[in-house]
């Protein structure tokens, strides 16, 4: 079955070939690598999910900051009414203006819990949650009474006279607090008080190693660590590039983000009012749009791509799709083309086959060992592509590289069976005919055929995002083989590929038995 004379004189004959075509294969795909593994080809994601990282964090505090200051401003306006309302009723009672603070100081607190419970009740915050500790401290943070503990009225009112009215340009305890309730633009003060305190608690909470660390743990599916998250960083008015969220530098940006935001939302909705717009529907609308991130205010089909380009991995659709799937493929498949048709048909066609056939060689000799050759060929091909990706990856050791060592094996073994299928076509195609022309014709235009009809599928595959993505594209997928050498599949740690492998290995085997079949029996001219 087996000649080992025809077997050497095929080593011979296409071995400078297979040579110079092997180490081009392993030289474009070590370069991939190892150009690709640097860190280049993550730049353009890193910094597309940098912005989106960042620009959705600032659209967070951008919300906390209006919400934060809506609860401040109610919440203040419930505590001045009542106040107010209580002093000048203890005043008309004959009360000292002493023991009138303290019984007014009880009724604003006790409107101020009343406010927390009936937000709280709206908005289904459970009592003792983390949500009701943040609406609590925020409330009495800005009020500025007992901002640590909440206690009862009376407590919380004893423990230190608020600095609300001292905000008005007088001091304590010398000012005429019944000239404060009853004179000046006091909702013009309730909303700039608002405004500085509520910032100043949004800017502290956010800087908090607790919140901080719950941030992070929300950003892990963008690859962000805490690390990362120190890095996003801002020029202050030194110049310098300091961090963004964190520290005294972040308390900084923070509060800053928080009161620009509360000025523009204010005046806008000042403005929408002045034109006769419903003010909770200013509200409503002015918040969802000051509060949209760079992504949201994009077209939808255009933040899903920004977003599916955020979540690629650039280096595993290089390597595993661009190269094993395609662009490593298109040299193989030339030495397939030329090898296969000089190894029968172009034999046959030089007349070279009838001096083979003249000797003791007998035809199933020949046409058996011309597909172990051809196999083997490939075989030795990609064994060599396998080491050569071993050693790259070895010597990348990247912290940004997430294929392993097993989905290259799997991605070289993919590539081999892909050509033995395809090889199989060609090595039919030289049994079949007996001119070398029409044999490349047939195997080589399929395969040609296959590989080009790949590149054009790929523009339509789900791999790509969707802004580059071209659907209709998609449909030369379904006429390709190539496409049954399922690098996605491989990659993502699933066994879908093996029964698409299986139909691959079935064409290989059926094309190499039905193409000898063909051989032993067809006359030849000879």
């Amino acid at each position: 079955m087996f000649s080992k004379a025809l077997f050497k004189q095929s080593c011979k004959a296409n071995g400078v070939m297979w040579a110079i075509i092997t180490v081009a294969v392993c030289l474009m795909l070590a370069c991939l690598m190892l150009v690709s593994g640097s860190g280049s080809i993550t730049e353009l994601k890193d910094g597309i999910s940098s912005s989106m990282v960042k620009s959705s964090i600032e659209s967070e505090m951008e919300a906390r900051a209006i919400n934060y200051y809506l609860i401040s401003s109610d919440s203040l306006e419930s505590f001045d009414e009542a106040f107010s309302s209580a002093y000048q009723q203890a005043l008309e009672g004959q009360m000292e203006p002493e023991q009138a603070q303290q019984i007014a100081l009880v009724s604003g607190v006790t409107a101020l819990n009343g406010y927390i419970q009936d937000y709280a009740q709206e908005n289904e915050i459970a009592e003792g949650s983390v949500e009701m500790q943040e609406l609590q401290g925020l409330v009495f943070y800005v009020i500025n009474i007992n901002p640590v503990g909440f206690g009862t009225p009376e407590t919380q009112a004893d423990d230190n006279f608020n600095s609300f009215y001292e905000g008005f340009g007088v001091e304590a305890p010398t000012y005429d607090l019944a000239g404060i309730l009853t004179g000046g633009d006091r909702e013009s003060y309730r909303t700039q008080y608002a405004q500085r305190n509520c910032s100043i608690f949004l800017a502290g909470n956010m800087i908090s190693e607790s919140n901080i660390e719950n941030i992070v743990t929300q950003l892990e599916n963008f690859d962000i660590t805490a690390e990362d998250y120190q890095n996003f960083t801002y020029t202050n008015d030194e110049g310098e590039e300091v961090s963004m969220f964190t520290g005294e530098t972040g308390f900084v940006y923070i509060n800053s983000l928080s009161n620009n935001t509360i000025v523009t939302f204010n005046a806008r909705v000042e403005y929408e009012v002045g034109l006769g717009t419903d003010k909770e529907q200013a509200i409503q609308e002015i918040t969802a749009d000051l509060t949209g991130s760079f992504i949201s205010t994009l077209p939808q089909n255009v933040s899903d791509s920004l977003m599916e380009l955020g979540e690629l991995d650039l280096y595993s659709i290089t390597v595993g799709t661009i190269f094993f799937k395609m662009a490593g493929l298109l040299l193989p498949i030339i030495f397939i083309i030329m090898c296969s048709t000089n190894l029968i048909a172009g034999q046959v066609d030089s007349g070279s086959m009838a001096y083979v056939l003249s000797t003791s060689t007998k035809r199933k000799q020949v046409v058996f060992t011309q597909a172990i050759f051809l196999i083997v060929a490939i075989f030795v091909m990609f064994l060599l592509t396998t080491v050569t990706s071993m050693i790259c990856l070895a010597v990348l050791n990247s912290a940004d590289v997430s294929m392993g060592y097993g989905d290259l094996l799997l991605l070289n073994l993919g590539a081999f069976i892909t050509l033995f299928a395809m090889s199989g076509i060609c090595f039919f195609a030289s049994c079949w005919f007996n001119r070398s022309k029409h044999a490349t014709s047939l195997g080589g235009g399929l395969n040609m055929f296959f590989l080009v009809a790949t590149i054009l599928g790929l523009f339509g595959s789900h791999v790509l995002p969707s802004v580059v993505r071209i659907d209709s594209l998609n449909f030369f997928n379904y006429v390709t083989i190539i496409s049954l050498f399922d690098v996605e599949s491989i990659l993502a740690g699933k066994t879908t590929f093996i029964w698409k492998w299986a139909i691959l290995i079935a064409i290989g085997i059926v094309c190499y038995v039905v193409g000898a079949v063909k051989f032993k029996k067809k006359d030849l001219p000879l």
